[in-house]
């Protein structure tokens, strides 16, 4: 999720960068392709939950629910495949990222990444919420949360009804988490699970909210939480990690 993110961003980043413009349009292609996928295996989930509500139906008619199965198990194959080419696009990002990292620590950014430690950024100034957004997700990748924390809430402030909002909770709350600030950090990953819940972060929300329970030793209520994920995303990345968190603490998943 954090990877697929980046894309919508960091072509910002470089903007007005020669150097980078290759890079940028990578990410774009990138950027389509995953939609795409997302799309697909949207798609392809639904035709599982369909046929999964037909073999409910039919419990007594065993010829037909072997067809629906193994309609089924096509449909997981695609599904599995699906995944593998996200893996696929997952690698090409770290090595475009890798490679804008290394362009930027060389000076050829035009400067627009500066090092911000010692002083916040004058957001006052700042109207556009892509650049505001950017600029708040940069600092996060810097480790500087503090930082973040301030613009990803003015962010929100400011642009209330951006299709961002849901996003900006989310990594409002992952700078919680990495302060070690649980209880804030689970307050933030709340807004997206209760407000928005066909965010595209819902899930990761879902997971990092369950990690934070258990951080503050509500083991039992991280479980819920992680059993939840798994049973409205079962074929999600998240989902995956949340059962090996359950499998690691022999808790039923």
């Amino acid at each position: 999720m954090k990877k697929i993110f980046l894309l919508l961003l960091l072509p910002l980043f470089m903007f007005g960068c020669v150097e980078n413009t290759k890079t940028a349009q990578d990410l774009n292609d990138i950027k389509g392709q995953i939609w795409k996928i997302q799309t697909q295996q949207a798609e392809e989930l639904k035709k599982l939950k369909e046929l999964q509500d037909k073999v409910n139906k039919n419990s007594g008619d065993n010829g037909a629910n072997a067809d629906i199965l193994a309609t089924q198990q096509e449909i997981r194959d695609s599904i599995a495949a699906i995944l593998e080419r996200i893996k696929e696009l997952d690698d090409k990002i770290t090595y475009l990222l890798t490679k804008v990292s290394v362009l930027e620590k060389s000076g050829n950014n035009n400067g627009y990444l500066q090092e911000n430690s010692n002083s916040n950024t004058n957001l006052s100034g700042i109207t556009d919420p892509e650049t505001l957004f950017s600029q708040a997700y940069a600092d996060y990748m810097k480790g500087n949360y503090d930082i973040a924390i301030i613009e990803f809430k003015d962010f929100i402030s400011k642009f209330p009804e951006s299709d961002k909002v849901d996003d900006a909770y989310y990594w409002l709350g992952l700078c919680y988490f990495e302060k070690e600030k649980y209880r804030d950090a689970i307050d933030s990953f709340d807004k997206v699970i209760k407000d928005y819940p066909d965010s595209d972060v819902l899930a990761a929300a879902m997971l990092k909210k369950g990690l934070a329970l258990f951080e503050m030793g509500a083991a039992g209520m991280g479980a819920v939480q992680l059993q939840e994920l798994i049973q409205k995303f079962p074929m999600s990345k998240e989902a995956n990690l949340a059962r090996k968190k359950l499998d690691a603490l022999h808790i039923a998943n």
